[in-house]
């Protein structure tokens, strides 16, 4: 009787690793906002072009036994595990998960290996990371097959999966030094299965908010940069102009003129100004400065006026010039009158002398 007993011993546990044997493989994952990634429990380096149990189905996952409800588990290594299979994913493929936008959405490939492997699937969203509890999101791409997920046609080949994320969807789990992560898990109908993966994500809106965020508060610093406008400019035109009206400038004066021009100055006078400085008026030009004694002289500087001309200036560089354009133009002519009449007799004295 013991040859019989275990020649049935045997046959339950043939059929038992045959029905662990998985027969699909979530080998790629893409987010909507970029990242890759690929199923928990994935070995890179089994061979692709065969359908047996080995090597072929070791690195597959099934959703029986105690990993049933959670991610599942492969031949090669048992139960996967969500906080180290994610930092085998991590290294394989880079630093970052797949990322994906409320709204958005996670591509896949899923690789056949025989015929039980193929479609239709069904995709699930976990929000906590822990793979405890699942909610149903639509698959817009899927894979071909009957109602028993059999497709002889599909097998070593590599097909499409694309789920949607839910447009209110959050992601709160922390994996692997990972926040916002989210399991996606996608699986068949196969009776000796179901066969698929699960895939972790990110919610690449809530990390780009937060990396965003930190980003931000250094610039704060920078509004110190409104007070280095013009705080040194005051009355600096071209060069030291301390007659620097911002408006109706009226005596801007490019070089050191505090209206003391010394040789040639014409007072530039940009707005409605004609040297018409009607108080303590220093024109005081000492060189050239021929207010024009002899002839019409209109700098015509009605108080205190030391218009102290030397031989041939230009203070005002036109006879008959409007150096008072404006009004009391009868007092004007008889100030200037006085003034050559005066101008005269010191003439006469200097001559006869």
């Amino acid at each position: 009787m013991a040859p019989v007993k275990n020649i049935i011993l045997a046959l339950f546990v043939a059929a038992d690793l045959a029905a662990v044997s998985a027969h699909s493989v979530i080998t790629n994952a893409v987010g909507d906002a970029g990242g890759s990634g690929m199923a928990l429990g994935v070995d890179t380096s089994t061979p692709r072009d065969g359908t047996r149990r080995r090597p072929f189905q070791q690195d597959a996952t099934r959703f029986r036994g105690n990993a049933a409800d959670t991610v599942g588990e492969t031949l090669s290594n048992g139960d996967n595990d969500i906080e180290q299979g994610t930092l085998d994913i991590m290294e394989e493929t880079g630093s970052q998960l797949p990322q994906v936008n409320p709204g958005g959405s996670l591509e896949m490939t899923v690789h056949q290996v025989n015929s039980d492997g193929a479609g239709p699937y069904t995709c699930m969203i976990n929000a906590d990371g822990t793979g405890t509890s699942w909610d149903n999101i639509p698959v817009t791409t899927n894979v071909e097959g009957n109602e028993r997920g059999r497709n002889r046609d599909g097998e070593m080949g590599d097909f499409p999966l694309v789920a949607s994320i839910p447009a209110g969807q959050n992601c709160t789990g922390t994996v692997a030094g990972e926040d916002n992560v989210c399991l996606v898990r996608c699986q068949n109908p196969a009776r000796a299965g179901p066969f698929g993966g699960v895939i972790p994500v990110q919610m690449a809106q809530a990390n780009g908010d937060t990396a965003g965020n930190a980003g931000n508060a250094g610039n704060t610093g920078n509004n110190g940069n409104a007070g280095n406008g013009n705080a040194n400019d005051n009355t600096n035109d071209t060069t030291n102009d301390t007659t620097n009206d911002t408006t109706n400038d009226t005596t801007n004066d490019t070089t050191n003129d505090t209206t003391n021009d010394t040789t040639n100055d014409t007072t530039n006078d940009t707005t409605n100004d004609t040297t018409n400085d009607t108080t303590n008026d220093t024109t005081n030009d000492t060189t050239n400065d021929t207010t024009n004694d002899t002839t019409n002289d209109t700098t015509n500087d009605t108080t205190n006026d030391s218009t102290t001309g030397g031989a041939n200036g230009n203070a005002n560089g036109n006879n008959n010039g409007n150096a008072n354009g404006s009004g009391n133009d009868d007092e004007e002519e008889e100030e200037d009158e006085n003034d050559a009449g005066t101008r005269n007799n010191r003439r006469a004295t200097r001559f006869s002398a």
